[in-house]
């Protein structure tokens, strides 16, 4: 998968978590993903679709890490994952993947996204898009969360993962 696709994701998300959750967060290395089952307790889903690219986004995050970015950013405490996280987690990845989608544009790819679907548990996460699941692994202080991107281009093909 081409870089570009990867970079205004992590931009993004830090973003939003430094000044909207007063939180920082570190990534690892990316990977490929093996298997279909959500990375944390709660994971928000949702499709992408352009002329030149389809694709699909995920962020699943640990209880730690969604019960503190909900208590930073409600300003209160949150004592465990609730519906609150579940609804803030759907707000999260609608704005990741709008921040995201304007970087992409800026880049020359233009997409349209959809209404995210929120899942709870390990449920397994079906991308609107069949190929190479990338994991962009965060780490903060309460916890990891996951970033899953998965795209399709006919300007990507030979940069893919197989």
């Amino acid at each position: 998968m081409n870089v570009e696709y990867i970079n205004p994701f992590v931009e993004t998300i830090n973003n939003i978590l430094a000044t909207m959750a007063q939180l920082s967060c570190e990534y690892s290395k990316p990977y490929v993903k093996d298997g279909d089952v959500a990375l944390g307790v709660v994971t928000g889903v949702i499709p992408m679709e352009g002329e030149t690219v389809k694709g699909s986004l995920a962020i699943s995050f640990s209880e730690g890490a969604i019960v503190k970015i909900s208590s930073n950013m409600l300003g209160e405490e949150v004592l465990g994952f609730d519906e609150t996280c579940r609804d803030l987690t759907g707000e999260l990845t609608n704005m990741l993947s709008g921040g995201a989608r304007k970087l992409l544009w800026e880049k020359g790819f233009d997409f349209e996204m959809a209404t995210p679907e929120l899942l709870t548990g390990e449920d397994l996460i079906a991308h609107s898009v069949a190929g190479p699941v990338m994991v962009i692994p965060f780490d903060t202080k309460a916890g990891p969360f996951f970033i899953e991107v998965v795209f399709n281009s006919r300007l990507d093909r030979a940069n893919t993962y197989s």
